[in-house]
């Protein structure tokens, strides 16, 4: 029976190029001379963590490991983010968050494919990466999205930071529309740390999420938090307490010297 001529290896770091070595007892199949052909079976993963994330256990590690591999067979895929809930916490998380740098559009493709593979759920956000690096200097949100994270490739936030006016009061819209509307309570949650988030941000201070849901928990109590946290039923009493806290914050961003602000147009 004839061997077959094809074998499995991985790629080595040589001087000066990197190689693939043929197994001695293939050597009849493999000559000097002969016009081979090299196709990739599987891409080797690396993980990459931001600077303020301590390192993962070895599910986690794991479990994003698998994802990125996944993933990066997909050619329209540039970089892949984990960021979130799911690194932070032991247990108290309800997806897991995904950030993927793609020039597709690809978000639900991607996203029934993982829930079919991996059988959790994924929160998944799909952006360009000229999109990535614009909004990595001037959004508030954008950076303490990636205050923590894992990535595929290696990724650092600018150190310096542009304030957008247009960017940020596009932000302050929906705590804005909050203060003539009731919602449900966990928009009063996102809300206030969007304030928080983008008062710290004008200021130049840290956008650690830990942080600002400490800053947000001591100010408001941990009944309310946790109420607005679980998007549990509020009190008109409480809302009330919350809708006041938001329009003092909205205040204090609006009042910040050195910055015009343009008025909402209604």
């Amino acid at each position: 029976m004839k061997q077959e001529t094809k074998f499995v290896h991985r790629i080595s770091k040589g001087s000066r190029f990197n190689q693939i070595y043929i197994p001695k007892e293939m050597n009849e199949q493999f000559g000097i001379g002969d016009i081979v052909e090299i196709r990739l079976v599987s891409k080797k993963s690396s993980l990459y963590y931001s600077e303020n994330l301590k390192k993962l256990n070895n599910y986690k590690e794991k479990l994003i490991n698998e994802i990125f591999s996944f993933l990066s067979k997909n050619e329209y895929i540039d970089q892949i983010f984990v960021f979130g809930s799911f690194l932070l916490n032991k247990i108290d998380y309800n997806d897991l968050d995904i950030l993927i740098i793609s020039d597709k559009n690809i978000e639900n493709k991607i996203y029934a494919q993982l829930v079919d593979i991996f059988n959790i759920k994924f929160h998944i956000i799909v952006m360009p990466k000229n999109r990535l690096n614009y909004l990595s200097k001037i959004c508030p949100l954008t950076r303490s999205m990636l205050y923590y994270f894992v990535s595929n490739k290696k990724f650092e936030l600018p150190k310096e930071i542009q304030i957008d006016i247009n960017h940020i009061n596009f932000l302050l819209m929906m705590p804005e529309d909050l203060l003539n509307l009731n919602l449900e309570s966990r928009i009063y949650y996102d809300s206030l740390r969007r304030l928080i988030t983008i008062h710290k941000f004008i200021e130049n201070k840290n956008l650690d999420p830990n942080e600002i849901n400490k800053e947000l928990r001591e100010e408001i109590g941990d009944t309310i938090y946790f109420t607005i946290k679980n998007n549990e039923i509020i009190e008109k009493k409480k809302t009330l307490k919350l809708k006041f806290i938001i329009k003092n914050k909205l205040k204090d961003i609006k009042n910040k010297k050195g910055i015009r602000w343009v008025k909402k147009e209604i």
